[in-house]
């Protein structure tokens, strides 16, 4: 099973990916409220992926990314956001394997599920 760490600072969102990645056969590794934290859970848990928000207090979704690829350059990060600046969406899709909005859940898993091969 594929663990996966959730990283956002809505409680409402992180349940509701946590139901959408369980309904769908993921193990939710963890769950962090901020970059910095997502960052100190990533290197404690390993997971096999990494859903992040962009905007959240303190570290924020980028910085968090680039801090998590540096450790680890093979580290999948899906950016799961509402924002539409283009610029935030490009360093997004720079860093990560792919960007989608909060509610498209299905193209969430279809991202998980090619980035790991189910």
């Amino acid at each position: 099973m594929k663990r996966i760490l959730i990283v956002d600072d809505s409680s409402f969102m992180r349940k509701r990916l946590r139901n959408t990645l369980e309904k769908a056969g993921y193990e939710v590794a963890g769950q962090a409220k901020d970059g910095h934290e997502g960052y100190t859970m990533f290197m404690d848990i390993k997971p096999d992926a990494v859903i992040m928000d962009v905007t959240m207090r303190g570290t924020d979704g980028i910085e968090s990314a680039s801090m998590i690829l540096d450790s680890d350059p093979e580290a999948v990060i899906i950016f799961m956001s509402l924002v539409t600046d283009p610029d935030i969406h490009a360093k997004a899709e720079d860093l990560g394997k792919g960007f989608v909005g909060k509610n498209d859940h299905a193209g969430l898993l279809k991202l998980l599920d090619s980035n790991l091969q189910k």
